[in-house]
């Protein structure tokens, strides 16, 4: 039963760190361009939040629960698990209260013709971004590192 939970553990690990670099490469050109191909862009990466992040965060969450609970060698006070959990708070914070926020005002912004106030929010974005995705990096050494045990 380990296995399949520590397999199904790292393709949700995988998919977060995969819309978060898509997102990372793809949004600076999307914010050049401008326009309503900038607005269908931020609208789907706030979709991206209820259709891949919030489902990976809650499959990490169980999974990661489950592991420790189904080996004898893991505890919950753990530094990597603490690290864990931690992790997916922070990213639900971040995806409520600024990713979907700024997104959805990023893209009424393009909509309207307000590129350089569109920017400025692509500017937040980017800076909470990069944020997250160290943060991520972290939590997946602090996971291959088994930190605390």
């Amino acid at each position: 039963m380990g296995a399949v939970l520590l397999f199904i553990h790292i393709l949700a690990a995988g998919a977060w760190i995969g819309a978060n670099v898509t997102q990372l490469v793809v949004t600076p050109s999307m914010q050049r361009t401008g326009g309503t191909a900038a607005a269908a862009w931020m609208r789907q990466t706030v979709r991206m939040g209820t259709r891949i992040f919030t489902p990976a965060a809650l499959i990490l969450l169980v999974t990661g629960i489950l592991l420790v609970i189904d080996e004898d060698v893991y505890e919950f006070e753990q530094a990597f698990a603490v690290v864990g959990v931690l992790m997916v708070i922070i990213g639900a914070v971040l995806g409520m209260r600024v990713f979907g926020p700024l997104g959805k005002k990023a893209a009424e912004l393009h909509e309207s013709g307000e590129q350089s106030a569109a920017a400025a929010v692509h500017r937040k974005l980017t800076s909470f971004a990069i944020l997250d995705m160290a943060l991520l990096i972290f939590t997946v050494w602090a996971m291959v590192k088994r930190l605390g045990l």
